[in-house]
């Protein structure tokens, strides 16, 4: 009798380190770290901790979720086998595996993934664009000083008017780069071969980071030259036609940046929920990203009274204000691209 009970816990651990080791490996493979999993379990980390130390089992469902994860079945997890073990393609029966998504349903997906991409960061393009049609022609308009008043009227309204137009059209652009990616919304349920996708996908992968990494790079310097529009503003005191030109100047570089960061981004995404891999800070340097975030903005507004009440009216606290936004967006977006994982 307690050699049988002694027996039935051991075979029990056996088990329970088996199913582990399957968790650790199957996540490394999938190149998911710990967080990662957790999130797309909706369990903490230290459950997926536990689950691939053997200190506990996920309950059935979790099981089920995992497997279907993962592209094997519940029965290739909690089947025996020898404890020590490397997981290959080869490794899983063939009745186990999940199915491969079909060549031609990839490229589709990827040419209209790339359409799409381009078109919502158009939209938002347009949509940061939009004041600049009011601050230019508001500039003409004062620029056109011996004309009548129903004439710099009519410039102005032709402004407002092209800011609307150009807002529509951002509008209908946003909408339809959604609307055709509906028939790949089941890519986000569906359950294929992950690995076998990352094979596919691997010098598509590469061929993009070498095409688009010096868009990234771009965008990055635009936004650091968005800076001169409020520098211009702030030095022109008075000069309203000069303050509409520099905020109108610096509107369309807003834009330009704004276009290629979101083309590289979403375009990123996309080909990111093929291999269903998304990178996440650890959980250490998540708490240090916003406990010094909220650090860094008081720093910041601190420093934009600073400037207006004691410094030179020629040194606009504006400045100060955008320069800092911009500092941190690109400081956020290096930061997470290094830590992530």
């Amino acid at each position: 009798m307690i050699f049988n009970k002694l027996k039935s816990i051991n075979n029990e651990r056996t088990i329970h380190m088996r199913l582990g080791q399957k968790i650790t490996e199957l996540r490394k493979k999938n190149n998911l770290s710990q967080e990662g999993l957790a999130e797309k379990m909706n369990v903490s980390r230290q459950a997926v901790s536990k689950w691939e130390s053997d200190q506990s089992i996920p309950d059935i469902e979790k099981i089920v979720s995992l497997s279907e994860l993962f592209g094997v079945t519940t029965d290739y997890l909690l089947k025996s086998g020898a404890p020590s073990f490397e997981i290959k393609t080869a490794d899983i029966p063939a009745e186990d595996k999940s199915p491969i998504l079909p060549d031609k349903l990839v490229q589709k997906y990827l040419s209209t993934a790339k359409k799409s991409s381009k078109l919502r960061a158009l939209s938002i393009a347009l949509a940061i664009f939009s004041p600049a049609c009011i601050s230019f022609c508001s500039a003409i308009s004062g620029f056109l000083i011996g004309v009548s008043d129903k004439m710099q009227l009519i410039i102005s309204l032709i402004g407002f008017a092209a800011t609307i137009v150009v807002l529509a059209i951002s509008f209908g652009l946003l909408i339809y780069s959604f609307l055709i990616m509906r028939e790949f919304k089941h890519l986000n349920k569906q359950n294929f071969d992950i690995m076998e996708e990352k094979k596919k996908l691997r010098s598509v992968i590469q061929s993009f980071h070498h095409t688009n990494d010096k868009y990234l790079v771009l965008s990055c310097i635009l936004a650091v030259l968005g800076i001169i529009g409020p520098v211009i503003s702030g030095l022109s005191n008075s000069n309203g036609t000069v303050s509409l030109i520099a905020w109108g100047i610096t509107f369309s570089i807003f834009s330009g940046a704004a276009y290629f960061f979101i083309s590289y981004i979403v375009q990123l995404r996309y080909l990111s929920l093929l291999v269903k891999y998304r990178k996440h800070l650890p959980s250490n340097l998540h708490k240090l990203f916003v406990y010094g975030s909220w650090i860094y903005i008081f720093c910041i507004l601190g420093i934009d009274y600073i400037v207006s009440r004691f410094i030179e009216p020629a040194f606009s606290s504006t400045n100060v204000f955008y320069l800092g936004i911009i500092i941190y967006c690109l400081f956020t977006y290096f930061f997470i691209k290094e830590k992530a994982e």
